[in-house]
């Protein structure tokens, strides 16, 4: 039996690296998306124990309060620029995303194109196996009954 070869190999190999410099790609992104979200996430749970604590404390002179209201805008502020950051690393990461699953279509294109011709291939092989056993078959028959 004769074994496979696929004549597009190194075009499923190049795509192969193509669609994992694609999920790199979207890695970075993602990780850039994700560290945004948990910065908002921090600052949002900051302001919390801040107006917490604000109340919690009976005593609170009006200079603590003014000192909580500040750091409670500044949050505010972060929060909000934060939040400006993620919208264009938002529409990056849906672009690399896009360009990731391109890649990978075009991956198992030919990855599934391969299969179908080891498929074909081993088929064939298997029938002209057959025929060839069956040869000999017929030419050992053949010669028992000439004798």
């Amino acid at each position: 039996m004769r074994s496979f070869a696929f004549k597009l190999e190194k075009l499923l190999e190049i795509r192969g690296y193509k669609e994992k410099e694609k999920a790199l790609e979207l890695a970075e992104v993602t990780g850039r998306y994700i560290q945004i979200v948990n910065n908002i996430e921090d600052l949002g749970k900051k302001k919390k124990q801040i107006m917490e604590s604000r109340f919690s404390n009976a005593g609170n002179n009006v200079y603590s309060i003014i000192y909580d209201e500040s750091l409670i805008s500044a949050i505010d502020r972060k929060i909000s620029d934060l939040e400006k950051k993620l919208i264009p690393i938002n529409i990056e990461r849906e672009n690399k995303r896009a360009e990731y699953v391109e890649a990978l279509k075009n991956k198992r294109v030919i990855e599934k194109l391969k299969e179908k011709k080891a498929y074909e291939h081993k088929r064939k092989e298997l029938s002209r196996d057959s025929r060839t056993l069956d040869d000999i078959v017929n030419s050992s028959f053949k010669k028992v009954q000439e004798v």
